[in-house]
């Protein structure tokens, strides 16, 4: 008796948690992760729940104030080697019970995915459900929305395909539903009379028990502005039919729902058949109306501060956050204080690096030093830049592709003008060891100089996008895989990163008018070089942007082709900046 009498006294001196005052546990638990942590301790006890209600509030007020005044921090997550998520661009995604949700998509040699990824946020990692069912049909340009317990997949086109012979591109007006639960695609046959053309690049969003859908493209240059809604409850489409005057035809539009009877587009690209310049690149805004009697109605959205919006709209996803409508692009304007490069994003999972072994020309150095001096015009021109050209080449191995073309570039080293002087005779770099076979060195230099050329592009690619400082230190014969691990992060021109745009819809219902933010440069250390059709959506309390292309619209406007090492398969997440407490 006397023993458990003195170990309660013992245990009751020691204190627990529980004795900790309320101003700490909220310290502790504004650190736990809003995905897995922080929602087990609001289960403990009364006490817990009403520290973490209050501690929800305020991080998501936080969150919010950090979002108008674009007070983000950029990471990048990078799938790793053993679970390999494709590189993929105008692919389907969205976020549901703290996972993000990709579908399809493109890739760089013109196909497309009909592959189904989740990205579970709590442990950072990708898994890629192995669903039953009836999957749907390779696609890219499709809508995934989220409805109650299901994510619903609409519509979408796929790339001519040269099997079956000249296979044209196709277009789907199918419906499929997703249940994360039960892991099961299934194909929802409707019961309606009518029933939307197949469609690409549209929009939608679930309004109550409804889909809503607008615009899109039917076949390739004819876009429409139709309205058509889908009720869950009953399988059933309806073409809606709207008062006043209707938005122009466009594409690659946003859409989002305000609250039970109102919906907002915004941008996209298009225009009428009739007009001279039919692909017109919209920023305008557009507010639709439901009424109870199923009557609809647009409204055109006065856009205020227009010169701090993105340049383009239709290639760049958003999303609504609060009263706010984000998405990130590169500047139109770039401040001449930004003269700085800033370092390339900050890996958060861990890769295998790729060791590049010590050139030749290091020990020693050819003559003809041009190709070390060649300037970012020329590597643009030439296409060692990353840059996308429209040839046969671009869906070849980069390297294979260094490869031939070095057997028709201009030699620059000693040793290979002496080869060509002796015509076939055997040239030994190597002093006292045997050549294998005539020209045997000769064709080693040239892989050797397509190697330092394929690094050139590797490296440029892949740390600093389209505009970054080629005159990068080449590593030396003693540097081994394990020192590259320590090098310094290199560096980008700021002028090609982009930056986050807020669009302030607060005031929409009652002035019809919405207004962008000023831009916010404070916080370009570590964001992604310019991207084109990627995903953006809202996790808890941070934005998700994964996939896309890394090119300059205007490159791609001109004609140049993909090439594999621009389409990503990176995720950037958007944080608020740490709170100092």
């Amino acid at each position: 008796m006397e023993t458990s009498e003195q170990s309660c006294e013992i245990s009751d001196s020691s204190g627990t948690i529980t004795d900790l005052p309320e101003e700490i546990l909220e310290f502790i638990f504004m650190k736990l992760s809003p995905y897995k942590d922080l929602k087990s301790a609001s289960l403990v006890c009364t006490l817990w729940h009403r520290l973490v209600s209050v501690v929800q509030r305020k991080l998501k007020s936080y969150y919010e104030q950090c979002v108008f005044t674009s007070n983000l921090e950029w990471s990048v997550i990078r799938p790793e080697p053993g679970c390999r998520v494709t590189e993929r661009y105008s692919h389907s995604c969205c976020y549901f019970d703290k996972s993000l949700y990709v579908f399809g998509g493109c890739t760089a040699t013109n196909t497309t995915l009909n592959d189904l990824w989740r990205f579970d946020l709590a442990n950072r990692e990708w898994i890629r459900p192995l669903a039953s069912g009836t999957y749907p049909f390779p696609k890219a340009c499709a809508t995934m929305v989220v409805y109650k317990d299901s994510l619903i997949l609409f519509g979408g086109w796929s790339h001519p395909t040269p099997f079956p012979l000249h296979q044209a591109a196709r277009f789907f007006s199918e419906l499929h539903v997703y249940k994360p639960s039960l892991n099961r695609w299934t194909h929802l046959t409707t019961l309606s009379h009518q029933s939307p053309q197949p469609l690409a690049g549209h929009s939608a969003s679930v309004v109550r028990d409804t889909m809503v859908v607008f615009g899109g493209s039917q076949v390739p240059g004819v876009r429409i502005n139709e309205l058509w809604m889908f009720d869950f409850k009953t399988s059933e489409w309806r073409f809606q039919r709207v008062k006043g005057r209707l938005p122009e035809p466009r594409y690659g539009h946003t859409q989002v729902t305000l609250d039970d009877s109102h919906v907002l587009i915004l941008g996209g690209k298009g225009g009428g058949t009739g007009q001279v310049i039919p692909n017109v690149v919209f920023k305008d805004c557009w507010l639709l109306t439901i009424g109870d009697n199923s009557e609809c109605k647009w409204e055109e959205v006065s856009v205020e501060n227009e010169d701090q919006g993105p340049p383009q709209l239709w290639c760049h996803s958003a999303c609504k956050i609060g009263n706010m409508i984000v998405t990130v692009c590169r500047p139109s304007k770039v401040p001449e204080s930004l003269t700085k490069p800033q370092r390339s994003p900050k890996i958060s999972v861990k890769q295998k690096n790729v060791w590049i072994p010590p050139r030749e020309d290091q020990i020693n150095p050819p003559a003809n030093q041009n190709s070390e001096n060649t300037s970012e015009e020329d590597m643009d021109q030439s296409g060692a830049s990353g840059c996308p050209r429209d040839d046969a080449s671009s869906n070849e191995n980069p390297l294979f592709e260094n490869l031939n073309s070095a057997d028709q570039s201009e030699q620059s080293s000693d040793s290979l003008n002496q080869i060509r002087e002796n015509g076939n005779t055997t040239f030994n770099i190597r002093p006292g060891l045997p050549s294998v076979r005539p020209n045997a060195m000769k064709n080693r230099q040239k892989q050797l100089e397509a190697l330092l050329k394929y690094e050139k592009k590797f490296r440029h690619s892949e740390n600093s996008g389209p505009s970054a400082n080629l005159n990068e230190q080449k590593p030396s014969m003693s540097q081994t895989p394990s020192s590259n691990q320590n090098k310094p992060t290199k560096s980008v021109n700021p002028a090609s990163l982009m930056v986050l745009h807020v669009l302030d819809i607060s005031k929409v219902l009652e002035t019809k008018t919405v207004q962008w933010q000023k831009l916010n440069f404070d916080h370009l250390a570590g964001s992604s070089p310019e991207t084109l059709f990627y995903s953006l959506v809202e996790g808890r309390g941070e934005i998700l942007m994964f996939g896309g292309i890394e090119k300059d619209i205007h490159s791609l406007q001109r004609g140049f082709g993909i090439k594999s090492h621009t389409v990503r398969s990176s995720l950037y997440v958007l944080s608020p900046v740490k709170q100092l407490l």
